[in-house]
């Protein structure tokens, strides 16, 4: 469907891009990943054709249709939504105007054959590309991506910016184009949007190119990876998850192939700097340095102990009881959002507050935060209870004269230079990115200063909005090593089930105004709902108005506990044999380098004996290595056709 060949982009002289190639097939579904500035964003708009690379090329068969939706987009205007989906249907638009023009001469009298056999055609045309049905697939897509019946006839102007992200991707999933690339989809979506459209694009035969920060979205929907390293395209069979520990094994063979070439040179050069001036080892001398000039020497191996971590200060203990609503009315003009609301925070909660948008989640958060007053009931604190809030807005709080490193000099506190660009480092801010000003940041930069700050002086009760919104894989995953170290309270606002299953102690689901509470992370969220709806029995399933049960619906079949503890029955002694072969042909590649160290060594072949010896033995470990390689291989893959099939099971 698509090669891309050779690849290379540079902005103001940094190489970006430097020979990435591969190729996209019908229905791939990949994820395209790689670190800050890696080149994600470029790489897709190259694809999407609105860049082009400074060397290499793009080739696609004829007529291939691309969708694409940045991050950042400029939809406007002020036609109405659905109209404003239906325009990507060009033709079909324009058979419906000449049907239109038809069917009214034909009530005014005209009886022309000809007419009437052009309009058979215009109908059946209209019908074989769906003209009849698209009103319908519009209607059906704007309902899963949140829009009610109301906000079809809404110019598109009067829509937040988050809302016209959302009528975009509509636009884009409504034409079905041959390949879809999306830049971060999630970032303006809750739970159940999120849900909804796993589904869509698992049912889709488009092909898709996602960038995101959505590890869980990832597993449950790409097929493969495309990693952008070193400005390479590396592409990888599976999901994310299985993407990581590859990358792992790929680093430490890359590892020990460069340590045993070091090893060579240092050996060959030792040689010909101890022979080099005998006339009998001259030949020998140049004959090995010519060989060694003629090998090509394996790529170096990313810098070791690379990952990085945030240790957050830990807080001030506060009392057990942190903050309580009770009997709160709260809202925003005419529009009351909560009544009679009384709920609690206990030291130590980490609480997720999860639900479709416009439910009322970051109102409830900013009662907790203190940032809405109650109009009936109270708010209350307990003991020494220091609060810090983080919503988006805060971008828009950063002096833009500052530089990065400046910014974070404002936080109170005896903090070094060395430990601030340590923190800013956890945030993909490190060099001379640190020097940066505000003003030139981009909106991700900015949301991870902005965190980064925060989490400088978190206080002993944290509240996030969409902390994740803006961040990509490697600083999510600083942040939710941190929140899980936090020894604080939390309430957090997220789609990223990730970071829910990983974090939270308690979620509450709020829907119009309705707060319940679920034990537990996502994951027991999920089956409770999933429980619940079978206690509701198939008429109560059927009742309209069921985001919330159609969540529970699609996790019943999903993540079922049933079906969790018999997947770990199942899959569990295979990940053990893979993680044992994985020890064992680690251990086995180890004596190999050992062996090839030793037969670099010149002073072995003064024992001929011994040097035969140590080849033999070469030889055998080589063969070894190979036979584990095999058996991890065939266990591995067993594992991940075990571990689709219960996915798939669970679907």
């Amino acid at each position: 469907m698509l090669d891309a060949v050779e690849l290379s982009k540079a902005y103001g002289g940094t190489p970006i891009l430097a020979g990435a190639t591969f190729q996209l097939q019908g229905r791939d579904r990949l994820a395209l990943v790689g670190p800050n500035g890696a080149g994600k964003t470029t790489l897709l708009r190259i694809l999407a054709g609105r860049e082009s690379p400074d060397g290499g090329a793009v080739r696609s068969r004829r007529g291939l249709e691309v969708g694409y939706l940045p991050q950042e987009i400029d939809a406007s205007g002020n036609a109405p939504l659905i109209e404003y989906l239906e325009d990507v249907a060009e033709d079909l638009r324009r058979l419906q105007a000449e049907l239109a023009q038809a069917e009214a001469r034909m009530a005014d009298g005209e009886a022309d054959p000809r007419l009437l056999e052009r309009y058979g055609e215009l109908r059946g045309r209209f019908e074989h590309l769906g003209g009849y049905q698209l009103r319908s697939r519009a209607e059906r897509i704007l309902a899963g991506l949140g829009f009610g019946a109301a906000d079809h006839r809404r110019p598109l102007s009067e829509f937040s910016g988050g809302w016209r992200m959302r009528a975009a991707l509509a636009r884009i999933l409504l034409r079905e184009p041959d390949l879809v690339l999306l830049d971060e989809p999630t970032n303006h979506l809750d739970i159940v949007t999120l849900e909804w459209l796993e589904e869509f694009i698992a049912e889709s035969p488009c092909a898709y190119v996602i960038v995101s920060h959505d590890v869980r979205f990832l597993d449950r929907l790409v097929t493969g990876v495309l990693a952008l390293e070193a400005g390479r395209a590396v592409r990888v069979k599976g999901n994310y998850t299985a993407y990581t520990a590859d990358r792992v094994l790929r680093e430490e063979h890359q590892r020990a192939a460069w340590e045993a070439h070091q090893k060579k040179v240092a050996a060959t050069q030792a040689f010909a700097d101890r022979f080099r001036a005998k006339a009998t080892k001259a030949r020998q001398v140049q004959s090995r340095l010519k060989h060694l000039e003629r090998e090509e020497a394996p790529l170096p191996p990313p810098p070791a102990g690379t990952g990085l971590t945030l240790a957050l200060p830990q807080p001030e203990r506060s009392g057990r009881r942190v903050a309580a609503l009770e009997g709160v009315d709260a809202g925003y003009g005419e529009t009351l959002v909560y009544r009679g609301l009384s709920l609690a925070v206990e030291r130590g909660d980490k609480v997720a507050l999860i639900g479709a948008n416009g439910g009322g989640k970051s109102t409830l958060l900013k009662l907790l935060a203190g940032l809405v007053a109650p109009r009936g009931g109270a708010v209350t604190y307990g003991h020494n209870v220091r609060v810090s809030y983080f919503a988006q807005h805060q971008l828009e709080q950063l002096d833009p004269g500052r530089t990065v490193l400046e910014e974070l000099r404002q936080v109170p506190g005896e903090r070094t230079d060395l430990e601030l660009r340590g923190i800013l480092g956890a945030f993909l801010f490190s060099g001379d990115a640190v020097e940066k000003k505000v003003a030139v940041l981009s909106g991700g930069e900015k949301s991870r200063l902005a965190l980064a700050k925060l989490l400088v002086d978190p206080g002993n009760f944290f509240l996030l909005d969409e902390p994740t919104n803006h961040l990509d894989l490697q600083a999510c995953e600083v942040l939710k090593g941190a929140l899980e170290r936090f020894e604080g309270t939390l309430c957090f606002i997220t789609h990223d089930r990730d970071l829910i299953n990983r974090v939270a102690t308690r979620v509450l689901y709020v829907e119009q105004g309705a707060v319940r509470e679920y034990l537990g992370n996502f994951d027991d969220f999920a089956a409770q709902r999933a429980r619940e709806a079978d206690a509701a029995g198939p008429g109560r399933r059927d009742e309209p108005g069921g985001e919330a049960e159609r969540l529970g619906r699609r996790d019943q079949r999903r993540l079922d506990a049933e079906r969790r503890a018999e997947e770990r029955r199942q899959a569990g002694p295979l990940r053990k044999q893979v993680g044992e072969l994985e020890a064992a042909v680690g251990a086995a590649e180890e004596r190999l380098g050992g062996l090839d160290g030793a037969l670099a060594d010149p002073a072995l072949y003064a024992d001929p004996t011994r040097a035969a010896t140590t080849a033999r033995e070469r030889a055998e470990a080589a063969r070894r290595v190979e036979l584990l390689t095999a058996e991890w291989e065939a266990a591995a893959t067993a594992l991940d056709a075990l571990e689709r099939a219960l996915a798939a099971e669970g679907r």
